[in-house]
């Protein structure tokens, strides 16, 4: 039950209309986890909108799933365009789908700070968004070792190949098998250097295949935007 809160630094996740000039706003916080939350006045002519991708410092009152907001002040505006827009409403969403409400996301907030700062500033976005869903599976309680093998404990060995089994890890198969990653590849993934294609498209396979369970049966609607855009 989330309890009453001031000045909690903020970001908007989702928003949908609710009643004639309110909306109904999830935000991220760093104390009370993913929020749900009535924003008054946020729309129509006159409306204060909430914006994604804005540091917020934010207030509301109430107990229980949905509280009120009683103060909202912007700090800061990520400007994203383009792909990188897309990128962000991206991360948005697996935290909408993934993330359970209310639960302390320090850590989480924190990378999700810096990589919109990144996407802001630079077009390569793939190497933000491998680091933020390793994150994000951490912060759910189901994060992966990239550079351990399952099976013994023991460090990968560069020119081993690992396939990846699900709540397991990885683990030692035969050269050849199809799915299966070289532990150089692994480890580069596990340090998030990401400059390799071949290191790009293992992570990329491998965390969209962590995630997958904890995102429900719909298809991410950022997803199509990329494949649109």
């Amino acid at each position: 039950m989330t309890a009453p809160a001031q000045r909690q630094p903020a970001y908007v996740l989702h928003r949908r209309a609710y009643r004639e000039t309110s909306s109904i706003v999830d935000f991220l916080t760093v104390e009370h986890g993913r929020v749900a939350a009535v924003a008054r006045g946020t729309r129509g002519s006159r409306a204060r909108p909430v914006e994604p991708f804005s540091r917020l410092e934010v207030g509301w009152r109430g107990k229980g799933r949905l509280v009120t907001v009683t103060a909202c002040e912007t700090v800061h505006r990520w400007r994203l365009d383009g792909r990188r827009l897309f990128a962000g409403m991206y991360l948005n969403e697996l935290m909408m789908r993934a993330l359970p409400p209310e639960e302390a996301v320090a850590e989480l907030f924190r990378v999700y700070e810096a990589a919109l700062a990144t996407l802001e500033a630079d077009e390569d976005i793939e190497p933000t968004l491998r680091v933020f869903e390793k994150c994000l599976l951490r912060e759910i309680g189901y994060g992966l070792t990239f550079d351990v093998d399952a099976a013994d404990g023991g460090d990968l060995r560069d020119d081993d190949v690992y396939e990846f089994v699900d709540g397991e890890g990885f683990q030692a198969v035969a050269a050849g098998t199809r799915g299966a990653w070289r532990g150089a590849v692994l480890k580069e993934i596990a340090l998030d250097r990401y400059d390799a294609p071949a290191v790009r498209r293992a992570a990329k396979a491998i965390l969209r295949r962590a995630l997958k369970p904890h995102l429900g049966d719909r298809p991410l609607a950022s997803r199509e935007l990329f494949r649109r855009g």
